[in-house]
């Protein structure tokens, strides 16, 4: 009995250099499946594995799909980190460009006079209330 081999190979590749891998297991009549991405060929190599019991995946595959993904993943990172750069620069052109700042009307503030501390009541003062007591007596 042979041992079952899941291999992931490039099939194609399109006009927009995206690469399609084909996922399949060596020695087998099955068609192998298409995948758009690396990160999808990854996934598929392990259902398959977990599907056929006994099959293993190529060890040359498994890195190949690893380093591509990464490469798809710093890809997609610089692309939206250099979206983000090109939309701050263009809000800044817009707000300091030159109509926009002839169009700003100056602020003026009205010369307001400083507030002046409220005052305080003074506190009451106490009654004596032992002579209220004796004035009540008498």
């Amino acid at each position: 009995m042979e041992a079952k081999v899941i291999i992931a190979t490039v099939a194609k590749t399109t006009r927009e250099n995206k690469k399609i891998w084909s996922v399949g297991i060596e020695g087998e009549e099955q068609p192998a499946a298409f995948c758009k991405s690396a990160y999808k060929a990854m996934r598929f190599c392990f259902l398959l594995k977990k599907r056929t019991e006994g099959a293993r995946i190529s060890q040359d595959c498994l890195v190949v799909l690893s380093a591509e993904i990464k490469e798809e993943k710093a890809a997609l990172a610089n692309a939206e980190g250099q979206e983000k750069l090109d939309e701050v620069r263009q809000e800044f052109i817009e707000e300091h460009s030159v109509d926009a700042v002839l169009a700003q009307q100056p602020e003026q503030e009205p010369m307001a006079e400083p507030e002046k501390p409220k005052k305080q009541r003074k506190p009451r003062a106490k009654k004596n209330e032992q002579a209220a007591d004796v004035i009540a007596f008498q």
